[in-house]
Formats: C-alpha cells, structure tokens, sequence
C-alpha cells in the first residue's frame, strides 16, 4: 500500500509534476490507480483521504456480509479497458472455488469483498513492489478545506485541516456525495442516542428490546441496507420506513433481447418525447408479458447524452415528475435482498408511510417525527430508535463542506445549472465563476449528477477515473466501444 507516512517520502516535489487528488473513495482510487497505469513519465500523486477507510468509501466500506452489490460480478470491473477483471480477480478467492465461470458471473458479490478488491488494486498499482513504476504515491489522512491558485504557475495549493499544504500541477475533485442534509430538529438530537444520523455508524450493535419501534427516514438503498441488517441479526420488532413517495427500490429479474424505445439516430428529442416513446415500449413489454423497466435499462449507455440534451427546464420537470420512478426502476437490488425486505413486509414486521417529514424533536418515551401524509393531514408518530437514511443532501450552493464554500468564494469553481455538483467541461475540467475552465482542476463521481444526472454507479465512475488520468497524462484515452447494458438479462 502506499504510505500513510508524509516524512517517510524523501523526494524533491518540484521536480516532477504532482497531482493531489481529494477523496480517497473508488473515484479517487481508480484515478491514481489509472495515473500509475499509464505514466510514462516520473510523476507524484498525493491522496487526501478522509472519513471513511482508504479505497473502500462509503459503499465498500461496510463490513457486513449481507450487503450485497447491486450489479453482477461481470459488469464490476474497475478496468473500462479490462471489462473481466473483478471475475478474474474473483477467481483468487477460495470462497469461489466450487462455483463455474456462468453462475459467477451473474453472483452479486458481498460490497465488503469489492472493497477488498479496490483496496488490492490500490496495494498492487500505488504500492513500492513495482520497480517499474513511473509514480510515487502516499495517502494522507487528512480533510481538505480550500484550494489556492499558485502564483505565477500553473496548479494549486491544497489547504490542509491538520497538514501541511500540498502544491500540484493538477487537483482532482473526487469527494464523492455530500454528506446527509439535516432534517428540521435534527440538530437538536445530536447528543440523543436515539437518534442516528449517519446509518453508516454501528448503529446495530446496541439494538432496542423488541417490544420497541425503529423508524426508518427514507425507502431507498440505504434504508434497505438498514432493512436487510436487521432481518441478518434477527431482530423481530417493529419497523416503520418513511418517504415522499413511499417506494422501495425493485428486484432484478431476468429478461429478454429487446429494441431501443428510442432510436440512437443522433436526434435531439425532447423530454416529452421521450417520456412518450418509453411509455409506449413498457405498454408494448406489458403486452408480451415482460418487465418495462427493460425499456429504462436499454437507455443506459446514452442516458448522460439525452440529460446534456435537456434544456434547464426540462431537466426540472425530470426531477418534478419522473425522477422518483426513474430512481426505483434504475437502481435495483440483488434478489436476496429483495426477498428479506418482502418478507419483512409480508409478515407486518416492516410498514411503509408515504409522507414527508416536516421535523424532529426529542420527546419523553422516543423521537418525534411530525409527517404531513399525502392527503395533507399531518400526523406525529414516536421511534425508540430512529435513523436517518434520506440519503445525501443534492444543493451545493450553500454546501456544509469548507472546500466547496471556499472554491465558491474563490470563484475557482461553481455550481451546476441544477445547483446538484461541481459544473464541468465533456473532460471533466472544472468551470470558474466566469465559465473559464480550469488550467488544473477536475472533478469525477457523483459530484457531477446535476451535469450527467448517471454519475454514481461504477460503470460511469470507472469511465471517470480512466478519462481524467489520460487527461492529466496528456493522453489520448484508447476509444472503448460502448456495449448495450444487459443488466435485466440477470
């Protein structure tokens, strides 16, 4: 692995051009990894890691079995340029010795063991074993909070909480999502250990009696994870989940070969358009007795094309009316995950509220959460315990990170039009407040979503990583034939 030692690298950095990147989840990981594998020259990376555990993130770095990855083995490759590596590196693990080459491949793998993966790449690519290698790299565990230009060169200077400053010919933006927008009251159950406001936190290890009730914000990804640990620990009692739109994310199934909804005729199509030609392919898949959601997963390989096409107000409506289903139907689950939720459902252990959280406050038996359902009534129920899984917060303008405040006050970086991430270039060149791109900064991962809308998952972050470490190489990144998505076809 490489160094977590600032001192124990004993070179001049001005002599060779070092790039900073901040974030040390899968985006910021596979950019190194990606900058050794093509450095042709000697060069420096610098990582800033922070929060989470170095190359795992959020999302691999949990440590429990049950949390599956919600795409099959075969379409995990960290490699755009590799597409069978995460199997082939499958295939070093013992656990997977008696299973054939087919069924592995279409096996959701358990995320701690793709954390195990990425953290390998980061040993094997970012480590000294190579004597080959062009790159010297060292993780700092430290938070980022302002970048300054250099004078009179070209880079910036990252600002340290803890460390010293790092100078760099180029800065990636690789922080990932924004931390959890904080619900009204919240800030008042900080101390409340009835309240949980980060479900990454070991949350399960000191779990109410089962005569009590733990209440759940938010139906989505995170809230299943929730879900699923619960039934893995046995715990019986009382569960409410709460959303807007009060759905859970679907199953994966196994589908057929089908034509695109929309044709890739290089036409600009309006959203009205395309929401009419998708309904009329999932009448036409109902027809035939198949899953419609075939028609949302044809759309994969070209969904950040017709997002770019929208106008601002088109891609408002989008996130108005359609970007609630849009989420359940893309962003599927593995079946056993499925099933444990189903089950919770079907034995009344588990209740979904389709409402909106007005607040929070601490009461005398649990935490309030005071609801206005769908019919405007509103309603007030208690949790014994209660954890916020709303997922994190999309506005950036007024952003709690200090590195994005500060960007902003620099005028070095800007918001999106959706004001949802960091607004780009097409090669992930950051805009100044003056719409100047950026001489040295870049931004990848779902910092991006308000300008790609796909830009959380691994087959674009991939895509990212590979592009912007050609970028900074000054390289022509190797054309990569788009395949169809057959993510249904599990």
């Amino acid at each position: 692995m490489p160094s977590t030692d600032t001192t124990s690298i004993e070179m001049d950095s001005t002599a060779i051009p070092t790039t900073a990147i901040i974030g040390g989840g899968f985006s910021g990981t596979l950019a190194a990894v990606n900058l050794v594998r093509f450095a042709k020259k000697s060069q420096r990376v610098v990582i800033v890691n922070s929060g989470r555990p170095f190359g795992r993130g959020t999302a691999y770095g949990t440590t429990r079995n049950e949390h599956l990855l919600n795409v099959a083995a075969r379409n995990m490759s960290a490699f755009p340029d590799h597409p069978s590596h995460f199997f082939e590196w499958l295939r070093s693990r013992c656990e997977y010795d008696a299973m054939d080459d087919t069924t592995l491949r279409e096996t959701f793998i358990p995320r701690r063991i793709y954390g195990d993966y990425i953290r390998s790449l980061a040993a094997h690519y970012l480590g000294d074993a190579d004597p080959r290698s062009k790159v010297r790299c060292e993780v700092i565990e430290d938070c980022a909070t302002d970048i300054k230009p250099r004078q009179g060169e070209k880079g910036g200077v990252v600002i340290l909480e803890n460390g010293d400053p790092i100078e760099a010919e180029s800065i990636i933006l690789a922080t990932g999502n924004q931390p959890p927008a904080g619900l009204p009251g919240a800030n008042k159950l900080a101390n409340d250990r009835r309240y949980c406001g980060n479900p990454w936190m070991n949350w399960h290890e000191n779990l109410p009696s089962e005569d009590q009730h733990i209440v759940i914000l938010g139906t989505g990804l995170t809230a299943v994870d929730v879900i699923v640990t619960l039934r893995h620990k046995g715990w019986c009692g009382k569960v409410t989940a709460i959303s807007r739109n009060g759905m859970l994310p679907q199953r994966h199934f196994r589908g057929i070969e089908w034509p695109h909804a929309v044709p890739d005729d290089g036409q600009t199509r309006s959203l009205k358009e395309l929401v009419r030609l998708i309904r009329q392919d999932c009448e036409r898949l109902r027809g035939v007795s198949q899953n419609p959601a075939i028609s949302v997963d044809k759309l994969r390989s070209r969904t950040q094309q017709l997002w770019k096409a929208f106008t601002h107000e088109e891609r408002q409506q989008f996130l108005r009316k359609y970007a609630a289903d849009w989420n359940v139907i893309r962003h599927r689950i593995a079946g056993p995950i499925h099933d444990a939720v189903t089950d919770a459902l079907d034995c009344g252990q588990l209740t979904i509220r389709p409402a909106t959280i007005e607040s929070l406050a601490s009461g005398e038996n649990g935490i309030e959460i005071h609801l206005v359902g769908r019919d405007g009534e509103k309603k007030m129920i208690e949790g014994d315990v209660v954890i916020n899984c709303t997922g994190p917060k999309s506005r950036f303008s007024d952003s709690s990170l200090s590195l994005y405040r500060n960007l902003f006050d620099r005028g070095l970086a800007k918001p999106d039009s959706m004001d949802m991430g960091i607004a780009v270039t097409d090669d992930f060149e950051v805009l100044d407040r003056s719409d100047h791109v950026s001489s040295f900064l870049h931004a990848i991962g779902p910092i991006l979503k308000g300008t790609l809308w796909e830009s959380v998952a691994v087959p674009e972050l991939r895509q990212q990583a590979y592009h912007v470490a050609k970028s900074i190489l000054n390289q022509e990144p190797a054309k990569i034939a788009k395949k169809d998505t057959i993510e249904y076809s599990i």
